[in-house]
């Protein structure tokens, strides 16, 4: 019987949603920060108030709490009444306006019979859950605002990043001090991450709170130098023992994390370096892998790399690929174009140092299919996939093809 009561208590909710969104937009203009919103943020702020009452209306039908991860679409929103001036307090009044006219309307919609009473209270837990994991988003993300904000107003630390990417020597001073603080000296090995937003003109704050994410992304005991330098991101990161190859999956995970809430960047991250004088360089290192990473977002770190693809990556222009040899070209395209079948056997085969057997194990086929494979490459391009020099070749044009030539 319950379940009868409670989908009809959704229905009406579903034919009421305009008049309680507007309700709670009614009443939050009693609030400061809401009452002086420009009409574009209040109907921004509209938007926010019917995609929550659809994701809790949703959680409702389909008989589940509502959690942190629910919320995760309304963080950009929460960006941007901050922006506006929109206070903390401001907002977690909103929260329990919110909770207040849509619990009225559901006990309205329930009735007073026990079938009614018994529907409300399921449908109190996801409203409930909705109240808790929107008064936490809204809680975390001032939180890392003032956190954000403190370390983008540490001139000393930006000062200390401009003086080590000159490559100058540090003098005893507060420099010195911010970089022993940061975990940085003379000999510490160290890694430069360079990270820089794909949507253009973003917001500082965006930018501060992207800064901080990415340089905890380690899990470090000490924090890394880590500044916003107009657009782009910069941190300098002391690495210990064996630490380089978590360097890619942590930036990996907290780059994620961003996109999730509508930040995304393009991340590259340096080989480690040896100490302090070698900032520049490593910094270079980071824009390199930026670069590669920068149309559509993501996380490249050198340190992940092998020497061969490296290679191919610093070498991979418009000539290099020019010079590879027209029916090799031509091959690694049309390979490609359809599923890059033959490529993917010969990247395996000299994997399995150029044992048929054991790449057609590593691709689950038989050893007469990786055989046939090789024997098309070779009727394609007109090498042997036994010379050496050849399969070189082959194994070159399909990064580069892979790398930038695509």
């Amino acid at each position: 019987m319950a379940l009868s009561a409670i989908d009809r208590v959704l229905d009406g909710l579903t034919q009421q949603r305009d008049e309680l969104v507007e309700r709670v937009v009614s009443d939050a203009r009693a609030l400061g920060g809401y009452a002086d919103l420009e009409p574009g943020q209040s109907e921004d702020f509209s938007e926010t108030v019917r995609l929550g009452f659809e994701a809790v209306v949703a959680a409702m039908a389909e008989r589940r709490s509502f959690d942190d991860g629910d919320v995760a679409f309304l963080w950009s929103h929460i960006r941007r009444r901050t922006q506006a001036g929109v206070s903390e307090g401001d907002m977690l009044a909103v929260v329990r306006m919110f909770q207040r006219v849509l619990w009225d309307a559901i006990c309205e919609l329930a009735g007073d019979d026990e079938e009614g009473r018994a529907a409300a209270l399921v449908m109190a837990r996801p409203l409930i859950g909705y109240t808790d994991a929107l008064s936490h988003a809204v809680d975390r993300a001032f939180s890392e605002a003032d956190r954000a904000l403190a370390l983008r107003a540490s001139a000393v630390r930006r000062e200390l990043v401009d003086t080590l990417l000159m490559g100058a020597q540090l003098t005893p001073g507060a420099k010195l001090s911010a970089a022993r603080g940061a975990g940085l000296d003379l000999h510490q090995p160290l890694v430069v991450i360079t990270a820089r937003p794909v949507q253009d003109a973003p917001d500082g704050p965006s930018l501060a709170v992207a800064c901080l994410a990415l340089a905890r992304s380690g899990g470090d005991a000490i924090e890394p130098l880590a500044v916003v330098r107009g657009d782009e991101i910069v941190i300098i990161r002391a690495i210990g023992d064996g630490a380089a190859d978590a360097i890619g999956p942590a930036l990996t995970s907290a780059h994620a994390r961003l996109a999730e809430r509508g930040m995304l960047f393009a991340v590259g991250a340096s080989t480690v370096h040896p100490g302090l004088a070698d900032v520049p360089a490593a910094y270079n290192e980071g824009l390199v892998a930026q670069e590669q990473v920068l149309h559509d977002g993501g996380v490249l770190s050198l340190s992940g790399m092998g020497v061969a693809d490296y290679l191919i990556l610093r070498a991979g222009d418009e000539t290099a690929w020019r010079l590879v040899p027209d029916t090799v070209r031509q091959f690694v395209i049309d390979d490609a174009d359809n599923g890059s079948v033959l490529s993917d056997t010969l990247l395996a085969y000299v994997e399995c140092d150029m044992s048929v057997k054991l790449a057609s194990e590593r691709m689950f086929v038989h050893p007469n299919t990786a055989h046939y494979r090789l024997a098309r490459i070779e009727e394609r391009t007109r090498l042997s996939v036994r010379r050496l020099a050849d399969v070189l070749v082959l194994v070159v044009a399909i990064r580069l093809y892979r790398n930038v030539a695509k």
